[in-house]
């Protein structure tokens, strides 16, 4: 009975010591991982330590306990119970840690997945974009606080919905609807620019857009992802890049226009400079005119010399809008001497002058010459014309009328530097230097070229019997007369005091015989008056020589020079021609 006994005792005090050891290891092992127990398992936890506990109190009481019979198979079963409960207790020793482990493991996993779904909930709703999830219908699952904010909606407002029900406009509902259906179908993500409103907000605002694909593991259902961020400043910036570039191509073109208008003017001032007439000048601004305006048409009226009424000099373009003769009083340019502009949105003063019916733009400018109006610029739109176009107008007339008063002096110097103050005939300078290009002429033409000198007879007697006032009459007069009987290309000149010298082209002698001998008895026959005082007849001596190949202008005035000395030795009022001796 002695060793049943102490083999109970035994058996029960391993069996408590195990009891015991199990909460004790598992405790520790608690303590230095410090795992967190769901709350839904504490019951069990404090149910299953409990009765563990009391089951190590049970066998602990028991090794106290006084004798009793004990069959041999409750011993052996209580060996047994102790076997397993000191293994049980060995076999938690080495694992309870890691099992402990594995659960705080688990647990650092779940609050890490937590702490990582919080961190992408965070990322899509305190994101400057808009996140949504929709299903194949387009219906609303998820959409994140920016949409809300942008769209003034709660969080549960626009769930179940699709575009069309809950964006301001339908029709843009659709269009969304439309690239939604674009990306199931091709399964195939999409990246486009969408235009969606914001309440309020009558401005379109557009947005880039992604549209991607994925199934939801959870049900298999397909769903549709999306991020969409607003590029409205983007698209204003760019349109307004967009503008400015604009704005410089047409800053560049009206440069360009400026500096092509520019060069015009230019060219039209440098030919303005070098033209030797009148009709020159009208040509030249008809020319910059069809330049500078080639969609409109004009035309150059000029006072007559009579000042009795106005004539058309020149035009351009396709329309004759003005009569080609009218009086002064028809134009209120001329009137005024202001700018007359009648238009479509200028009810202006209409001219008389303009062809009926009248249509388009009219724009009248006079010309300034000599301190005084001489004429206008006139210039005929079928639309408005611009102030800038205006303001070229009225430069191309200031400039016209600049060019006329210096032609109009040019050719007063040139006049009165070519000719003979007293008669108007040319003088001495102009008569060599034109004999120079005749001499040229006649030798590349072969025909020959005349000369005839010619000397009043006894003009310093005539000269101190009725003084030099009257004596200059009669130079006059015989200017007069040589102008009469010469042909319209032949020149005559006053060569100094009573001398004149005639270059007469394309000639033969014996006609030029004919000519002078004619002329002499002209001049002999001519009737001078001096107001009511008849004057004495004049005669006068003739030289005449015929120019050969090679000739210089000194050796044919020489020529003619000696013959008209001939003719004064012998007997004077008579023709020699000059003869080579020489040859």
């Amino acid at each position: 009975m002695e060793s049943i006994y102490w083999n109970c005792t035994i058996a029960h005090g391993i069996t408590a010591f195990s009891y015991f050891g199990i909460p004790i290891v598992i405790g520790v092992s608690f303590a230095k991982t410090k795992p967190t127990i769901p709350s839904k398992f504490w019951l069990a936890f404090l149910l299953s330590g409990g009765f563990v506990l009391f089951c190590g109190f049970h066998h602990f009481l028991a090794i106290f306990e006084p004798y009793m019979a004990v069959s041999l198979l409750h011993l052996g079963v209580l060996d047994l119970m102790a076997f397993i409960s000191l293994c049980a207790l060995l076999y938690l020793m080495p694992t309870a840690y890691q099992i402990v482990k594995a659960i705080v493991k688990y647990q650092e996993d779940t609050r890490e997945l937590q702490r990582s779904q919080q961190m992408q909930r965070l990322f899509l709703d305190q994101g400057p974009f808009a996140a949504y999830i929709k299903d194949e219908q387009s219906r609303m699952l998820y959409y994140n606080q920016e949409l809300q904010s942008r769209f003034s909606v709660d969080s549960q407002e626009w769930l179940g919905k699709t575009d069309s029900e809950f964006l301001p406009d339908s029709e843009e509902g659709r269009r969304v609807m439309e690239n939604d259906r674009v990306v199931l179908n091709t399964l195939r993500p999409l990246k486009l620019i969408e235009e969606v409103k914001i309440p309020g907000n009558d401005q379109p605002c557009y947005w880039l857009s992604f549209k991607f694909p994925f199934n939801d593991y959870a049900t298999s259902d397909r769903r549709i992802g999306g991020i969409s961020i607003d590029i409205t400043e983007s698209i204003e910036a760019q349109r307004s890049l967009t503008d400015l570039n604009r704005q410089l191509e047409e800053k560049t073109l009206e440069l360009e226009a400026k500096k092509r208008e520019l060069i015009y003017l230019s060219d039209m001032t440098d030919m303005l400079y070098s033209c030797e007439s009148e009709d020159e000048v009208y040509q030249v601004v008809a020319l910059t005119c069809s330049k500078l305006f080639p969609n409109m048409s004009g035309c150059v009226c000029i006072i007559a010399n009579s000042k009795n009424y106005v004539q058309m000099n020149s035009v351009w373009g396709d329309e004759r809008s003005s009569k080609e003769i009218f009086s002064l009083s028809d134009c209120w340019a001329l009137r005024r001497g202001k700018v007359n502009l009648l238009s479509p949105r200028n009810s202006g003063l209409m001219c008389g002058h303009l062809i009926e019916p009248v249509s388009g733009t009219h724009l009248c400018i006079p010309l300034f010459g000599q301190g005084e109006v001489v004429g206008i610029l006139h210039i005929y739109a079928l639309e408005e014309i611009s102030p800038e176009d205006q303001q070229t107008s009225e430069i191309i007339a200031r400039t016209l009328g600049i060019a006329l008063n210096n032609l109009s002096i040019k050719q007063r110097l040139t006049h009165e530097s070519l000719r003979d103050g007293m008669t108007q005939l040319f003088n001495q300078s102009y008569m060599e230097t034109i004999m120079e290009q005749r001499l040229a002429e006649a030798d590349r033409s072969g025909l020959p070229l005349s000369i005839i000198f010619l000397d009043i007879d006894n003009f310093k007697s005539y000269n101190s019997r009725y003084g030099h006032v009257t004596a200059n009459v009669v130079l006059q007069g015989l200017a007069k007369l040589l102008l009469k009987s010469i042909r319209s290309f032949d020149i005559a000149c006053r060569w100094g005091g009573e001398e004149f010298v005639i270059v007469m082209p394309n000639m033969t002698l014996e006609t030029l015989r004919k000519r002078v001998e004619q002329l002499r008895l002209d001049i002999e026959q001519m009737q001078l008056r001096d107001g009511d005082q008849i004057l004495e007849n004049i005669t006068a001596s003739f030289g005449i020589a015929v120019s050969e190949p090679g000739m210089t202008v000194k050796n044919l005035l020489n020529r003619a020079n000696q013959a008209m000395l001939e003719a004064k030795r012998t007997g004077k009022n008579r023709v020699r021609e000059y003869i080579n001796t020489y040859n």
